[in-house]
This record gives structure tokens, C-alpha cells and sequence, in this order.
């Protein structure tokens, strides 16, 4: 047999049921699946038109970035120091109506780039700058050319003014329904591009712009995401409007199902974690902007010890100032040990479970993502600790998720394809040039 690539004395996390690591174990990629697992080197009578040692290094499943904002890549550290409302005005909601077509497929290039620099090989990309249509497909042009595997939840809002939202992106949600199904038809998805839907956040949204939205998910078996209790905010216009909990509401006309991503859920109650794990609903967890904006611990521990399916994500880097799954992944395990002021209430080996796994389950990909074995997408990145931060190594586990940064990622692997090796992109854009090119662009979009 010959294979296409194989990757060879590496230390396998498998990630699997049984939670199975080989030591100095080859994985062998046939097109864009694992066609090969084992121990030691492959049988004599194989060979792979591509190898590479994997001698000192971790193998593991690429992780999955649940929610991000792309076009806030170009605007790190604006409106910082600022509670969530005032942030958006500020910041996000100001620039998101002044950035061009270029701009955006430019932050694309940046935000996926450095995604998959540090170890992410799915992006989930929440895009609700909708007042341009070409905006949508220069960041989904942005996100293919780096060849990360892409979600693209194209969300709206039909409501929203009291709250600052501008008046081009509020549309009546079945003419958001129907631009949808527009790029749904325009990129004839496949496993490496999703179209999604979804709802902005509670108070840019009605309650019949829901009913329309998961009548259209149901009819065209399309999944959902949406912010959801964030803030204290997040209720107010609902309880104002329609006298209950934002929860309540969501169960009472059938939103909370498996299809449904709901993101960052700072305050859930003990009820409506119960809700989340009967009704399959899977979370998002996004630790650096909760913090960065003050908005709170959610409730993690509580949540995966109810059966919720808990994934990571990075958020917007306005909110974050950065794509980087790693730092994501320290501050999901940690401030969980701070609040809790209990060490072992969640743990290294949970959070990478979470960005593997876990994400993969979140965008309904689990059956294919998340685990290395056999027949499964050929996903995953090689993990180098050879460096001072990160060394001696005695658990990789706990090193990846404590004591590693971008330098650590020596490989990453999407759909058997290499795309970052050694420092290089295999999209051919270098860094210098990106960085030389959004300079222009954000002096411009700084101009306007």
C-alpha cells in the first residue's frame, strides 16, 4: 500500500473513547482520511509518498475553534478597558459598518492563519456584518485560501436600535432566510464549508424572527448559533417584551435542540443547564473575552458534569486580541480553578477533550473530527515541546494546555492536506506580506 503522507515516531493522542496514546506511533493519510494507526513504523510491505519525523513531538487531533468574529482581527485593543454595550459601540459595531470587501477577506487570511498556527483546524466564523452582501463572500474567500475546514454562520438581526445596533444590519429575518439559502446554493457545501444560520444576540432579535428562523433550519435541516447569556443584558428586552427568561422562551417555541450552538452563557441557571443537556444543546465556551470584557465565569464544571457538551472558542479578537487556541484552552482550565479555589474541578486532560472532540461534536462533525483512528478525517496537528517554555515535558497534556504557545505547533494537518509546517503556509501567503498589506488597509478603514 502506499499511502499519500505518514507521520511517524510521534507520541499519538487518540483521543478516542478509551483515551489511547501510542508511543513512537505512525499515522498514515490516504486522500483525506487516517487510512493507517498503529505503533512503531509501518508494515514493510507500505510506504508513504511523504513522511515526516515526528521524533520528540505529540500528535493530536487538530482543535476546533467554536465561535470567532473575523473581521474584529483588525481591531485589536480598540474599546478596551470597556463593559460589553459600550465596547460594541465603540468598537465592533462603528468599524463592522465601514470595512470593504478586502479588508474583510484580509482578516480572514489573518484570523485563520493564526488559527491554524496555533493548532486550530476548524473555524467556526460568526458573520453579522450583513449590510453588503460581497462582505460574506470575501470572508468566506478569505477562510478557503488558507485551507482551514470553515463554519459560516450567517446570522441577522431584526431588531435592536435601543441597544445601538445600526439600522443596515436589522432585516426582517425571512429576507435574512432567503440570503442563506443564497450562499448555501453559491459554495455547494462539503465537509469543508458549512453554511449555518443563526440570531446576533437576544435584544436584536424578535420572537418571530426565531419562529421564522428555525422554521427555515428545520425545513432545510440547517444548524444554529447564537450569543445567549452573556451579560444581564441578554434578558432584559426579553423579559420586558415577553415576560420570561430568554431560556423559557427559547424551550416554549422549540429552539433548544442539538442543531443549536449557544455561546459564551455566562449566567445559565442550574435550570437551564438541565435544559441544555436533555435537549442535546452543545455550548461555546470563550474564556479571554468573557474576562476581557468583565462579563463573568460561566458555569463550565456544572455544565459538563450535567452531560453538556462544553466546546472552546477564541471570540473576535476586539475582544480577545487574538486567534490563539492555546491561550484559550489555559484560561478555560484556570479560572475555572480560581473560582471554584479547587484545583482539580476541571482538568488538563477535559479542556483538550473540549477543543477536539468535543468542538467537533459542536459543529456535528463528531463522528468524523475530534479523534484519531482509523476512517476519520485526516485533522490534527504535531506538537513540538523541544522549546524552554514548554520543557521537560511529562504529561502532554498538561503541557499543551499550561505551558505552550504558537511556537510549539510545528504541523498542522487539514483534511490530509499539510497547510502550516515549520513556520510556512502552505496558502503561500507569508506573514511579512499579510502584515505589510492589513498596515494599508487599516489606515484606510482608520481614515474612514
Amino acid at each position: 500500500m502506499t499511502y499519500d503522507l505518514a507521520v511517524r515516531n510521534a507520541k499519538i493522542y487518540t483521543m478516542d473513547r478509551d483515551g489511547r496514546v501510542i508511543d513512537r506511533g505512525t499515522v498514515a493519510i490516504q486522500g483525506d482520511r487516517i487510512a493507517w494507526i498503529g505503533q512503531g513504523a509501518l508494515p514493510e510491505c507500505d510506504r508513504a509518498m511523504r513522511e515526516i519525523d515526528g521524533e520528540g513531538m505529540v500528535l493530536f487531533p487538530g482543535f476546533v475553534d467554536t465561535h470567532i468574529h473575523i473581521f474584529q482581527s483588525f481591531l485589536k485593543g480598540l474599546g478596551a478597558d470597556h463593559r460589553l454595550i459600550e465596547w460594541l459601540n465603540l468598537s465592533a459595531l462603528p468599524y463592522g459598518r465601514i470595512m470593504s470587501p478586502r479588508q474583510h477577506m484580509l482578516a480572514a487570511q489573518l484570523a485563520c492563519m493564526e488559527a491554524l498556527k496555533s493548532g486550530c483546524t476548524s473555524i467556526c466564523e460568526f458573520f453579522y456584518t450583513n449590510q453588503d452582501p460581497e462582505l460574506a463572500h470575501a470572508c468566506i474567500e478569505g477562510m478557503r485560501s488558507t485551507g482551514i475546514r470553515s463554519v459560516f454562520i450567517r446570522t441577522f438581526q431584526d431588531t435592536g436600535e435601543e441597544y445601538g445596533m445600526p439600522s443596515e444590519f436589522i432585516e426582517p429575518a425571512d429576507a435574512a432566510m432567503r440570503a442563506v439559502e443564497a450562499l448555501k446554493k453559491r459554495y455547494r457545501e462539503d465537509d469543508m464549508l458549512s453554511i449555518w444560520t443563526g440570531p446576533d444576540v437576544t435584544w436584536s432579535t424578535t420572537k418571530r424572527g426565531y419562529q421564522v428562523m428555525l422554521e427555515y433550519c428545520r425545513s432545510e435541516n440547517v444548524r444554529y448559533s447564537m450569543h445567549l447569556k452573556e451579560t444581564e443584558v441578554d434578558n432584559e428586552m426579553c423579559l420586558r417584551y415577553y415576560g420570561k427568561d430568554i431560556v423559557d422562551l427559547l424551550e416554549e417555541i422549540g429552539f433548544l435542540t442539538d442543531k443549536l450552538l449557544a455561546v459564551h452563557c455566562v449566567n445559565l441557571t442550574p435550570d437551564d443547564i438541565r435544559r441544555f443537556a436533555e435537549y442535546g444543546v452543545s455550548v461555546s465556551h470563550n474564556p479571554a473575552p468573557n474576562l476581557y470584557l468583565g462579563s463573568g465565569v460561566p458555569p463550565i464544571p456544572e455544565s459538563l458534569r450535567a452531560g453538556v457538551n462544553v466546546a472552546l472558542g477564541t471570540d473576535g479578537a476586539a475582544s480577545n486580541n487574538s486567534t490563539d487556541m492555546l491561550e484559550t484552552m489555559k484560561l478555560a482550565a484556570l479560572i475555572q480553578k480560581g473560582i471554584h479555589r479547587d484545583a482539580s474541578v476541571i482538568t488538563a486532560g477535559q479542556v483538550v477533550r473540549m477543543a477536539t472532540w468535543s468542538g467537533a461534536r459542536a459543529i456535528g462533525m463528531e463522528d468524523a473530527l475530534g479523534v484519531l483512528e482509523v476512517g476519520r478525517k485526516a485533522d490534527m496537528i504535531l506538537f513540538d515541546p523541544r522549546h524552554l517554555k514548554s520543557f521537560p515535558n511529562h504529561d502532554a497534556e498538561a503541557t499543551v494546555v499550561y505551558a505552550s504557545s504558537e511556537e510549539n505547533i510545528d504541523t498542522t494537518i487539514v483534511n490530509g492536506r499539510i497547510v502550516y509546517h515549520k513556520g510556512s503556509f502552505a496558502c503561500g501567503i507569508t506573514e511579512a506580506e499579510l502584515i505589510r498589506e492589513i498596515a494599508v488597509e487599516v489606515e484606510k478603514m482608520k481614515g474612514r
